[in-house]
């Protein structure tokens, strides 16, 4: 007969694992994967911003035209963000994911053939579509694997992407457009949608042998694991509304879809004039600009994830997600004030890109808090047609007013505007979807 001594070890092969460690191994094998897409997919959205300094003058734009030309991917993404939804739920996260990846990728490349006005607002309006189901299908597919309370850190690290993609993307695009320009007869921003367009294909690929639809088919926990996360999920996901359609009468996912729209007209306005307002600042190269540009947005990769850390820790989240955008506005106004000063001007913008990107990932969390199931595809989608429509207002109020008072100031005023009311509808949300309990 076995003792009590003997005994222990058999049991400890059955133990329930600690919660925090099954969480950090399902984070290092699930994120890494979607950050670097997502990397890709930001790159590809607003490298149209450095394009601007070289095809602005080949294709003969306006800055009015450019700002509706930018936007227009928003139009194309607004189009099939709540339908993407229950795409997510006939073909799977895993095709969605991909497919979505792949379909950019292409038509990323495709840009550089664009020889007129036209073929710029089509390419941009495609890009759009192709990019739809991408988001809603993450949100989903994270879903599945983090109860709401873990996902406000999860998701400063997914949205790490942003940052990077400007750290990293603008003195690459910035690099690329000077390096290769007259190469093999072509322009330096069409070699840029070229060189920046291929990963996205071949990481669209990689995905459909990566990711799971289902948790159970993730070999890579043990019995044990599989139950520590199914347990959390599904304990949380008890209260939450599962369909779409009885979700949409919920005001407080209206609420965030408008906070959703007032804060993206100020991100979206800053991100695809960021290089134009920094190169106006001195007489820099395409590289240059790049590198200025990524400056603000180092500094907002480690305040966004320290934010969503302080958060958990101190178990706060509506002023941990409304200060810093009621900040970065401030910070905006500043920039106008001291433009003057580039020094000045740069440390402005640097403040107001770390507030905004600090509220991105505590944003983000809160749709999952009302919905799970599909609904959290598809209600993920009705949250991000508010930043769809900003997507496109955004960039084409900074053009139109660019082109009429010949400068930013008065376009970056109105971005700040936005960022103040935005904060402020984010502390009108019920106590009971933005109070952590965790």
């Amino acid at each position: 007969m076995a003792t009590p001594h003997q005994a222990t070890p058999q049991s400890a092969v059955h133990a329930v694992p600690p919660a925090d460690a099954v969480y950090r191994k399902v984070t290092l094998r699930v994120i890494p994967i979607i950050l670097l897409c997502y990397f890709f997919g930001y790159l590809d959205r607003v490298n149209v911003g450095f394009a601007k300094l070289q095809m602005m003058s080949d294709l003969s734009l306006t800055e009015a035209a450019y700002g509706v030309g930018a936007g227009l991917f928003f139009i194309g993404y607004l189009l099939l963000q709540v339908p993407a939804g229950y795409l997510v739920k006939r073909i799977g996260v895993r095709a969605c994911l991909g497919g979505s990846l792949i379909a950019w990728g292409i038509v990323s490349i495709a840009t550089l053939t664009t020889g007129n006005h036209t073929a710029f607002f089509a390419l941009r309006f495609l890009l759009g579509l192709t990019e739809a189901s991408f988001f809603p299908a993450v949100i989903a597919y994270l879903s599945l694997w983090f109860p709401s309370y873990r996902l406000s850190k999860v998701m400063s690290l997914l949205f790490l992407a942003m940052p990077l993609g400007v750290i990293i993307g603008g003195p690459l695009s910035g690099w690329i457009m000077d390096a290769t320009h007259g190469g093999w007869g072509m322009n330096g921003w069409q070699w840029m949608f070229l060189i920046e367009g291929l990963p996205a294909v071949l990481l669209g690929f990689m995905l459909f042998k990566i990711v799971v639809d289902r948790i159970e088919d993730a070999k890579w926990l043990s019995p044990e694991e599989l139950a520590t996360v199914k347990r959390d999920v599904a304990r949380e996901s008890s209260g939450k509304k599962h369909a779409l359609l009885p979700a949409l009468k919920e005001p407080t996912l209206w609420l965030l879809c408008a906070i959703s729209f007032l804060y993206n007209v100020g991100n979206y306005g800053l991100v695809f004039w960021m290089p134009t307002m920094v190169k106006a600042l001195g007489h820099l190269t395409n590289f240059q600009t790049g590198v200025v540009s990524a400056i603000p947005y180092l500094v907002a990769a480690a305040t966004m994830v320290l934010n969503a850390q302080h958060s958990v820790r101190t178990k706060e989240r509506r002023w941990h997600t409304a200060v810093p955008v009621f900040i970065g506005g401030v910070a905006l106004i500043g920039s106008v004030a001291v433009s003057n000063a580039p020094v000045a001007a740069v440390a402005c913008l640097t403040v107001a890109v770390a507030g905004i990107m600090s509220t991105l990932a505590m944003f983000w969390s809160l749709p999952s808090r009302i919905l799970a199931g599909t609904a959290a595809a598809g209600g993920a989608g009705l949250v991000n047609v508010g930043a769809a429509v900003a997507g496109f207002v955004g960039p084409s109020i900074m053009g139109f007013l660019k082109q009429v008072t010949g400068s930013t100031t008065v376009g970056v005023a109105l971005l700040a505007i936005t960022l103040f009311l935005a904060a402020l509808l984010i502390l009108t949300i019920p106590a009971r979807y933005i109070k952590a309990t965790h």
